[in-house]
């Protein structure tokens, strides 16, 4: 089956397949696809694809189903062709009882240039209310015995553009891409031409925004839906915000130039605080630019569902190129000594 048969078969979780890999040695893996480009010219495949489908070969490499990922880390090393698979390299870097790691090497098979680097750690019982419950069943001495794992947790809450919008989407317009395997919906405020004085009077970093996105995916039709998950949702964190960055400095984002400016993922790293979520239903993004500096944006995003638990958060640095009519524009920031 090549990708348009794929895309034309309504019988499979199209992504699981997709992003599906060949073990070829006991430490190596070979996708069955090429990776995709986010759009027909550009420099090279989409982010979110070097991690989704690295992110799967670790997974395929740990015998022991009750494991899942809560963390990785990873780099951007040469932009991906889709004129070849990828193969992994996968090893082996710690084998725990609750907790292990693979490192992952990602190469281009034509040129077997290495493109992509990942390290992925995964633990047992990702699941805060299932702890919770377990705890609520011991008894008085257990629970206050040393050793005894206290499901304790704090967490934040949304942007309040959450609660605006959480059950009004319908109004509001959204737009599919990414090969049509991404759906988002952003916030009028997120479009508006005039941003609010309270928003520019803020330091850039405390300018925090926020959209609505979902994988179309069907995950009913998964062989390993609690898998697919999480490689549904490593998929489309690498997703819209980036391209936000003008808003934050002040710039419409419809204004002349504004989304023309260059941007590239230097890497990418995602905390998986919890197993419950649906990336198939609208995710929440809640996100900030902490710092620009020396042609390096660095983001700091919070992912929600729509019960308000703050299920991942992912930081991203990326290499962008703001073109003086642009930095002209901007408010809160300066080039001039």
């Amino acid at each position: 089956m090549g990708l348009e048969e794929l895309y034309a078969n309504d019988n499979v979780c199209r992504l699981e397949e997709k992003f599906s890999v060949v073990k070829k040695l006991d430490t190596e893996f070979e996708g069955k696809y090429p990776l995709e480009l986010f759009r027909e010219g550009a420099r090279g495949v989409y982010g979110g694809e070097f991690a989704a489908q690295s992110l799967l070969a670790a997974y395929d490499s740990i015998d022991d189903p009750e494991f899942s990922p809560h963390s990785f880390h990873s780099y951007f090393l040469k932009a991906g062709s889709n004129e070849s698979k990828m193969r992994y390299e996968i090893e082996k870097t710690s084998q725990g009882r609750n907790y292990c790691s693979r490192l992952v090497k990602t190469y281009q098979l034509h040129t077997n240039q290495l493109c992509y680097i990942m390290i992925a750690s995964f633990t047992r019982n990702n699941l805060i209310d299932k702890r919770k419950k377990e705890f609520a069943e011991l008894d008085e001495q257990k629970k206050y015995h040393p050793r005894t794992k206290v499901p304790l947790e704090f967490t934040s809450s949304p942007h309040p553009w959450f609660d605006k919008y959480v059950d009004r989407l319908d109004e509001l317009p959204s737009f599919e891409h990414t090969n049509g395997n991404l759906l988002t919906v952003l916030p009028p405020e997120v479009m508006r031409n005039n941003p609010k004085e309270d928003e520019l009077s803020l330091e850039i970093p405390y300018r925090r925004y926020g959209g609505f996105f979902k994988v179309n995916d069907r995950l009913e039709l998964a062989k390993n839906p609690a898998k697919q998950r999480h490689i549904d949702l490593t998929f489309g964190s690498d997703s819209y915000f980036l391209v936000t960055m003008v808003r934050a400095l002040g710039i419409p984002l419809m204004s002349k130039g504004a989304l023309d400016f260059f941007r590239v993922s230097l890497d990418h790293t995602v905390y998986f605080h919890d197993n419950d979520f649906d990336p198939t239903d609208f995710l929440f993004m809640d996100y900030n630019f902490e710092r620009l500096s020396n042609d390096r944006v660095l983001c700091a995003v919070r992912i929600y569902g729509r019960n308000r638990k703050h299920i991942a958060t992912v930081t991203q640095e990326a290499l962008t190129y703001v073109p003086l009519p642009l930095a002209d524009k901007s408010k809160g920031a300066s080039y001039k000594l």
